[in-house]
């Protein structure tokens, strides 16, 4: 209009202003302006600041252009990229700042956006001082029970808000000074904080101060109550494993794949935040250049087992698309199964099945059966005296009468199996001359039931067959005192047929369903007459404390020792012929055996009545007079029957009480002149020949000599010298033409009766006290010194 005014854009913006109030200043002061607003300096300059902004783009374009296509292209080509990289590093730098990662230097912490860090093993700034490390924290300060002073108690009083708000400081310091430990994100907050500050005192300056306010009050209260103020809280930083071990393991396996330091770890390496959780793996990528021979391989493997807690299995990958290796943790050994202390007998209903106990195999606890159906179906238990060995053998008894079966026990120390004594159906033998004719009435028995098996042969004699099993007690000491007795008592010549009878035994007992359970101190071939017959002890249990030498005869040589509680009654371990799995040798097992001694009576009159041929103990009575006659002439057996020249009058009856004779000897009871009966009906009497006419009562009554080795002769006097000079005086005798005493042998250790060892020693010093013209002899010490190391006879 005309006369009117022209006014720039911008000016009734700026009348506005001044009409209104202007904030604190504005109140206080009416007449003062308000500050300019900064989008009006921005629209007032020539072009707006789209304008100012394009220009200034335009000519920094024009600018880089220009230099762009100075000298040589080699130059322009270092100038785009140093352009490139400049702007690269920029927009890197920006995105840095923007996510919280530092901006510069190496990563120092294993911080993530979400969870805090942990140091990794190049942090020089959280390294513990070396003269620290592994150092026990030092002793407390001794506490003083002084009453302290009024002035002390004053200063501290006084300096108490000094105290508390220097240590509130510290502990804000100690915040400050872990920022590389902080998430990203907390840090990308610290970061861009300033900009919502500034925006919001611009805008709301009131507000925005009130909250300043709040949160360094909020700030100053924490660290006051931190545990470096009062100590009202703490936090206890929560680490994982793979914060832990994570780094340690990169930093040392990195070296030895020959990767460069840049390489990110979270590329090759996976290390669990839990390596103790179900399913946990530790994965490493190989690189395909790597060779990896196995001093590599073997490293690699080492830093994980000493770098990372727990047992890892590795598995090495490399045929495959992708190259790695995994370690997984190695499997928890099942908890060893424990054997009860007492083991209740039950019966498996089969009479080749016989329940013993129960044993561990592997990681679980099975039943002890012993098959007798077997190839070989002999089996045995060895033991030191006391160890529970005896008490085994009730099982066979047991199982054998519930099952049909007539039992033989030969029981030289009388009360061993005392529990089974007086039942039908068992018949015990006490005395050696006894045990001597059971064994020789088994063995017959056993050839006479293969001839009445076999074809064309008498039904009659076939259809009463019945199995049969001989259980022997302390076999060692059984043999001993048969051959004392063939030795001393019976004046015999050579070696007796004993042993032989067991071995015929053992060996074709099987097929004619007669079984030998035998007891013994240990499974030396002495006990068994051979290799090949001991070998028919198909099951072997050792029972109680086992030295290594009777380990090694039971089980092998190669067999390790299994270690089990010899302080429970009757533990043991047990091996059935069969193979270790893992291993070359025998299988052995822990086992229990079933405590059945109780309850032996109880069992044992549940059972049915035997054969009255068998408790009245005759023999069995297929036993015919041709087999008879052969049995003697090819074993022997005929002068050791019930009947014969060196055996009892008659086998004892089941349920005899009458007392017997000391071991070896026979009661005067027996001294009768009986006939050689077979069981029956009419109990006829067999002619067997000469050998079989019965012995004089005189014979029969003979007891059995005592035998010394000679450690033992020695220890009583009856040699002067210790054995090992004896030994060598028996080689020197020899060659003088002084017989060295014969004695008896178990296989390992010779035995000699006093009067042998007395006329050996009277004809060894006749033929000194004629022979010596030397000097007076030294003393025996002397003697036994230099004879010491002399090779044993």
């Amino acid at each position: 209009m005309p006369g009117e005014t022209r006014r720039r854009p911008g000016t009734a913006v700026r009348e506005d202003h001044r009409a209104r109030p202007a904030g604190r200043a504005g109140q206080k002061g009416g007449d003062v302006e308000a500050l300019p607003n900064p989008r009006d300096l921005v629209d007032g300059l020539p072009g707006g600041a789209l304008g100012l902004g394009g220009g200034g783009l335009f000519a920094v374009l024009v600018v880089v252009a220009v230099l762009a296509n100075q000298g040589t292209p080699a130059d322009r080509e270092k100038f785009n990229r140093s352009v490139e990289q400049f702007f690269g590093n920029a927009a890197a730098g920006i995105g840095r700042y923007l996510t919280g990662r530092e901006l510069t230097g190496e990563t120092r912490s294993e911080a993530t956006w979400w969870k805090a860090g942990a140091p990794l093993p190049d942090d020089k700034a959280t390294e513990t001082p070396v003269e620290q490390l592994g150092a026990r924290p030092g002793a407390p300060a001794a506490v003083s029970f002084d009453k302290p002073s009024k002035a002390r108690r004053a200063a501290r009083a006084a300096t108490a808000p000094v105290r508390i708000l220097g240590g509130a400081l510290a502990g804000i310091w100690r915040v400050l000074r872990a920022w590389s430990r902080w998430p990203y994100a907390a840090r990308s907050a610290a970061r861009l904080a300033p900009i919502p500050l500034v925006w919001g005192w611009w805008r709301f300056p009131a507000e925005t101060e009130l909250a300043l306010y709040a949160i360094a009050l909020a700030a100053f209260v924490a660290a006051l109550t931190s545990p470096a103020g009062l100590g009202w809280w703490r936090i206890r930083p929560v680490w994982t494993d793979g914060q832990i071990y994570g780094p340690g393991v990169w930093v040392a396996v990195r070296q030895i794949l020959r990767m460069e330091d840049t390489e990110p770890r979270s590329r090759w390496l996976s290390v669990p935040d839990n390596v103790r959780a179900d399913g946990a793996r530790i994965v490493l990528r190989i690189p395909s250049s790597w060779i990896g021979a196995p001093e590599s391989v073997a490293a690699v493997e080492r830093i994980i087992e000493e770098r990372v807690p727990g047992e890892w299995v590795p598995q090495w990958e490399r045929t495959g698309k992708e190259h790695y290796v995994q370690w997984t943790p190695a499997p928890k050994p099942a908890a060893k199964p424990v054997l009860p202390e007492y083991v209740p007998w039950k019966s498996t209903g089969d009479p080749r099945r016989v329940f013993v106990g129960l044993a561990i195999e592997r990681d679980s606890i099975v039943d002890v059966v012993v098959q007798t159906q077997s190839a070989t179906p002999h089996w045995g238990v060895a033991g030191a005296t006391g160890s529970g060995k005896s008490t085994v053998l009730y099982i066979p008894v047991v199982h054998g009468r519930m099952n049909g079966e007539l039992i033989d026990i030969l029981d030289t120390k009388r009360n061993s199996l005392a529990e089974a004594e007086g039942y039908s159906g068992v018949r015990i033998h006490k005395t050696v001359r006894e045990c001597i004719a059971a064994f020789a009435e088994f063995l017959t028995s056993m050839m006479a039931a293969e001839a009445a098996m076999q074809k064309g042969a008498d039904p009659a004699l076939r259809a009463q067959l019945v199995p049969r099993t001989l259980v022997v007690d302390e076999l060692p000491t059984l043999i001993k005192l048969a051959y004392t007795w063939w030795r001393y008592g019976l004046k015999g010549k050579g070696t007796p047929p004993f042993l032989d009878w067991l071995s015929i035994i053992l060996l074709q007992g099987r097929s004619s369903n007669h079984r030998v359970v035998v007891g013994t101190q240990q499974f030396a071939n002495a006990f068994f007459g051979g290799t090949m017959e001991r070998a028919q002890i198909g099951t072997k249990i050792a029972v109680g404390q086992q030295d290594r030498v009777s380990w090694g005869v039971a089980f092998g040589q190669s067999t390790p020792v299994l270690g089990f509680d010899t302080d429970v009654k009757g533990r043991g371990a047990y091996s059935d012929q069969r193979k270790d799995p893992d291993a070359d040798y025998l299988y052995v097992r822990e086992i229990q055996p079933s405590y059945i001694t109780p309850e032996v009576g109880q069992f044992l009159s549940m059972c049915q009545q035997a054969p009255a041929w068998f408790d009245a103990g005759a023999m069995a009575p297929w036993i015919t007079p041709d087999v008879l006659d052969e049995v003697n002439e090819t074993a022997a057996t005929g002068a050791f029957l019930p009947g014969g020249k060196y055996g009892p009058a008659a086998l004892p009856p089941v349920g005899s009480t009458a007392a017997r004779g000391i071991t070896g000897g026979s009661p005067s009871s027996q001294q009768t002149t009986p006939v050689l009966t077979t069981g029956g009906t009419t109990g006829g009497t067999t002619g067997a020949g000469p050998e079989l006419v019965p012995a004089a009562a005189e014979d029969q009554a003979e007891d059995v000599v005592e035998t010394y080795s000679l450690a033992q002769a020695f220890e009583r006097g009856i040699i002067p010298h210790k054995p090992s000079t004896i030994r060598t005086y028996f080689k020197r005798g020899e060659k003088r033409g002084i017989k060295a005493p014969e004695g008896i042998t178990d296989g390992q250790t010779s035995f000699y009766s006093e009067e042998e060892l007395t006329a050996w020693l009277a004809e060894w010093q006749e033929w000194q006290d004629k022979n010596n013209t030397a000097p007076p002899p030294r003393k025996s010490t002397e003697a036994d010194k230099e004879t010491e190391e002399a090779p044993s006879a």
